[in-house]
């Protein structure tokens, strides 16, 4: 069964143990502020397994928090999301975006952290290395869709 289906989340990012590392929302909608409680509400209805961060993307940012228990830290990563996933389609401004295929783009652009498919230095590399995120999902993965 899937991970992020069973905590209520869009996908899990897998470190080279398949072990989770973190959870990820996709909304087509900005929810800026709106995030952390959204995500806090998410963490207290479910009883998923433990998970170090959560990743919540938007069509304007992109935002780490890192979980300690049932508690969220504020986020320890900001970054534009498009920016980053213009690297992964060049018109992703200027197109609507529905919420299947902002999560293809995520998707993309996590396995290209994990095991640099397109990239040497994938977009947000520097950030997501200062938290901790990029070092644990080295030689990881997405999950699998439909699982």
């Amino acid at each position: 069964m899937s991970i992020a289906k069973d905590c209520g989340f869009d996908t899990a990012v897998l470190d080279k143990e398949n072990l989770p590392v973190a959870l990820v929302e996709v909304k087509t909608r900005p929810l800026g502020e709106q995030w952390r409680p959204w995500l806090l509400s998410q963490l207290k209805r479910t009883s998923c397994r433990a998970t170090e961060f959560l990743m919540a993307i938007d069509p304007q940012s992109i935002q780490l928090f890192q979980v300690s228990g049932r508690q969220l830290s504020a986020p320890v990563a900001h970054l534009d999301t498009p920016e980053i996933l213009s690297h992964y389609d060049p018109d992703f401004t200027s197109k609507r975006i529905f919420e299947p295929y902002l999560l293809t783009l995520v998707e993309a652009w996590l396995r290209d952290l994990a095991y640099h498919w397109k990239s040497p230095n994938p977009p947000g590399s520097e950030e997501l290395k200062a938290t901790g995120f990029l070092g644990r999902v080295e030689g990881g993965t997405t999950e699998p869709p439909g699982e």
